[in-house]
């Protein structure tokens, strides 16, 4: 499985936010330390907002911060946020549309790793990243 671009740049306006926290920044700020290209950033702050886990505030002062501490976020609730219930499979989210599922040999082995994805995904929170990150543990 792939995160989509899309989530990618969730995670990392996030993170950016997480680090900030509970300050507000602005999107151009985020999108230069990020490098996210600004229309592509704007999108990921409107999907974010509609899943409740940034706030805008406008005026001359305005821009975005999280909507809550950034241990009580982790990377499901942002993954999901974007791309829907995470799946291996078409199948595991949506059993109806399967024919195959009560005699399939992949469905159990696809369905434990799914699983497992989900937890390690909920037990990182973007507290923990970004306290990984500050002990240098960036791609270990």
């Amino acid at each position: 499985m792939q995160i989509s671009k899309q989530s990618d740049y969730a995670i990392r306006t996030i993170l950016e936010l997480g680090r900030n926290y509970p300050k507000i920044i602005s999107a151009k700020e985020i999108a230069g330390k990020q490098a996210i290209p600004q229309p592509f950033l704007n999108k990921t702050i409107q999907i974010l907002h509609k899943s409740g886990l940034v706030e805008t505030i406008r005026g001359a002062h305005g821009g975005v911060r999280l909507r809550m501490a950034p241990d009580q976020i982790n990377l499901k609730d942002v993954i999901e946020s974007v791309d829907g219930p995470i799946s291996v499979n078409r199948c595991l989210v949506a059993p109806e549309i399967c024919s195959n599922q009560s005699r399939c040999v992949a469905h159990g082995a696809l369905y434990k790793a799914r699983k497992d994805f989900i937890k390690e995904l909920e037990v990182n929170t973007i507290a923990d990243l970004l306290s990984y990150e500050k002990e240098g543990w960036i791609n270990q």
